[in-house]
């Protein structure tokens, strides 16, 4: 069978993949854009708080009316019991970008899917691919129904990096958190956000739509083991204060995850043709509440990037993305630390292994590889990174 030949082939559709699909369709719509996703949105999915601030993002990517029209659970407050015992309410009218949304988190990347679809990008759902060949100026796909030749590849695989060796990349983690999450029907909420720190790690949940509800314990996979057993998850989740009794005692479990919840990136950012975008990038703690508006932006900077370099800019393309990966990375490290710091009443191994200084020496090593393609820099290149950064 020939290969099919297109400009982009966005392999991904999550976030991050849509939004450099719905990217490129508007940047450069005379391009043949086809977008890959290996599943097909139907299970339960973790990440499912958005902040107030994709607004911006989404009306940036032309879904911001049909978001809307989905009428998602507005995010009220968020209560936390985490740097002491008493619980700590900040109202979203006191914030200055106002309420976030409290997602199922399937629908909505079903919605911009959708989006991307309707915008001329050709999306196959359902199509994995088992291997990316560079060949000449192009990237061979190989799938189970044919192959693909792309002029670029945006990779947005989200937190699976089986494609890393393709694209010559190396995936660099830098922690181990695990979470044990659970959903439930007929437990309706009050549009809040909890999160509570506990000896083994910290909870969270949020109301989700239809009376639904999400309940997660992040810990270390070697401490928290144990909580893939239903047994031991509930007796964990009986000991906490503000969790528990937002689960009723009629609520009905309807799934569970497992999942990973570290903070890795990948060394490097971006190669010949090819760009990492949302997770597979740099994959972030759910406690920086940073996930899906990450996976926002980066889409939309891969985007332009992938186009620079099939229009011969490559190597500026290449080190201008670095830097910025570098930089939103270096960002992030100390924010997390301090947010970790808050809660240090607690004297155990999940605690102390948050000290500052451990994940000073992670920011270190991570801006380290995503600049391994940066060199020392220049006063023009630093020049060309703000150029670039002020296109969006």
């Amino acid at each position: 069978m020939p290969s099919e030949q297109v400009d982009f082939a966005v392999i991904g559709g999550g976030p991050a993949g849509a939004a450099a699909a719905l990217t490129l369709r508007r940047h450069a719509p005379q391009k043949r854009v086809v977008l890959l996703e290996a599943g097909r949105h139907e299970k339960p999915k973790p990440g499912e708080i958005l902040p107030a601030v994709a607004q911006g993002l989404l009306r940036q990517l032309d879904v911001w009316t049909p978001f809307a029209a989905e009428a998602f659970v507005r995010s009220r407050a968020v209560v936390s019991a985490w740097s002491d015992e008493a619980p700590d309410e900040r109202h979203s009218m006191f914030s200055a970008q106002g309420a976030g949304w409290q997602l199922d988190r399937a629908r909505f990347d079903r919605l911009l899917v959708r989006s991307a679809r309707a915008a001329g990008t050709e999306v196959r759902i359902g199509s994995a691919v088992r291997s990316a060949v560079r060949e000449g100026r192009a990237w061979r796909l190989d799938l189970a129904d044919g192959e693909i030749r792309a002029s670029a590849v945006i990779w947005a695989t989200g937190r699976n990096w089986r494609l890393a060796r393709s694209f010559g990349a190396k995936l660099r983690v830098h922690s181990h958190l695990v979470a044990y999450t659970r959903f439930f029907d007929r437990a309706p909420g009050d549009c809040r956000m909890v999160i509570e720190a506990r000896p083994e790690g910290w909870w969270y949940s949020a109301d989700l739509p239809d009376r639904c509800r999400v309940v997660s314990c992040l810990t270390d996979p070697d401490l928290g083991s144990e909580l893939r057993q239903s047994k031991h998850w509930y007796r964990a989740l009986a000991a906490t204060r503000f969790i528990a009794p937002l689960v009723p005692p009629d609520a009905h479990e309807t799934a569970k995850l497992v999942k990973s919840a570290g903070t890795a990136t990948v060394d490097r950012a971006a190669g010949e043709r090819w760009v990492a975008a949302g997770d597979t990038l740099f994959t972030a703690d759910p406690l920086s509440s940073r996930g899906i508006v990450h996976a926002l932006r980066s889409g939309i900077l891969a985007a332009y990037a992938a186009s620079d370099m099939i229009d011969g800019r490559d190597e500026l393309a290449r080190k201008r993305y670095a830097m910025i990966a570098a930089q939103g990375f270096a960002d992030y490290v100390p924010a997390l630390a301090a947010r970790y710091a808050a809660a240090a009443r607690w004297d155990t191994a999940f605690w102390n292994r948050r000290r500052p200084q451990l994940e000073d020496r992670a920011a270190n090593h991570a801006v380290r590889a995503f600049s391994s393609e940066v060199g020392t820099g220049s006063r023009q290149e630093n020049a060309s990174n703000q150029n670039h950064r002020a296109r969006f």
